[in-house]
């Protein structure tokens, strides 16, 4: 079988399965890139090259698992967020491009240097990660409450061998802020929290409902449970004027400032993301 026959084939399935040609056209050349390790220009230029019988049966086998409609980044164990590549699994949520507005929002505000902050619910730890690369004098302390997650984010944050990348991050496993003394020594707070509300969970995509940790996307019965726990709570741990970033869903840009300004936060505002919806909410101690 020739790279251009597969590619038209595997096409064809996706399609059939998800009727979205977009998707289907860049996953189709995804997978072969992925599995050939060869790249999107090679895949067009040299189309009537033929592959091996057993690439094209590996082939097939992640073309099946991803009709199933386990998400690619699971199947090949990395995900691209902010120009990186994390590894993933399913102990965590895949990274979205929305969650970049909240890393531009804490970049573009926060100018002490140096600085500590605290990421609530690391998950891969790609907060922790983006943030102090783009600032080597920020101290991290990552938290998350499943160890699993911790572990992942342990190997993108440190590497395989244990050997520390960055030796200013430190992970916690703890459930929300629990596992820290209080005490004003912290710059900022940066969290992309669980926010789906029940109704919502019954919609999500079977690619999100059956593979993506539902501990680290339900938010409550109104999907605003940790909301109401980190805004209760964070203002003991930051210093005098420091800042709280949280990813909020796109209906939740009234809801989740009401909640701040109901405890007492300050300079609560709404930035929206490059599609024009409510992504991240600051406040100010």
């Amino acid at each position: 079988m020739t790279i251009s026959e597969l590619l038209i084939d595997i096409r064809k399935r996706l399609l059939q399965a998800f009727g979205d040609s977009t998707l289907a056209d860049n996953e189709a050349v995804l997978i072969i890139e992925q599995s050939l390790g060869i790249t999107k220009k090679r895949i067009y230029l040299d189309s009537s090259i033929s592959i091996d019988t057993n690439d094209v049966d590996h082939i097939y086998t992640i073309v099946e698992r991803r009709l199933r409609g386990e998400p690619l980044q699971y199947i090949f164990g990395k995900a691209y967020f902010y120009d990186r590549e994390f590894s993933v699994n399913r102990d965590v949520l895949i990274p979205r491009p929305d969650t970049e507005t909240l890393v531009d929002t804490v970049i573009n505000t926060e100018n002490k240097s140096p600085a500590m902050f605290i990421d609530i619910g690391t998950g891969s730890g790609i907060l922790a990660a983006v943030l102090t690369a783009h600032h080597p004098d920020w101290t991290a302390v990552a938290i998350d409450i499943s160890f699993k997650a911790l572990q992942t984010a342990s190997r993108n944050l440190f590497g395989d061998d244990d050997k520390s990348i960055n030796n200013n991050i430190y992970l916690i496993c703890g459930d929300i802020l629990g596992a820290i003394r209080p005490g004003k020594r912290f710059d900022f707070i940066v969290s992309n929290p669980p926010y789906i509300s029940s109704p919502q969970m019954k919609t999500l995509d079977r690619s999100v409902a059956d593979y993506e940790p539902s501990i680290a996307l339900y938010g409550g019965e109104d999907g605003l449970d940790y909301y109401r726990m980190i805004s209760a709570r964070a203002k003991m741990y930051l210093k005098d004027t420091g800042r709280i970033y949280l990813e909020i869903g796109f209906d939740q840009g009234v809801s989740v400032p009401n909640i701040l300004r109901g405890d007492g936060w300050k300079d609560v505002a709404v930035v929206k993301d490059l599609a024009g919806r409510d992504r991240v909410a600051v406040a100010t101690n």
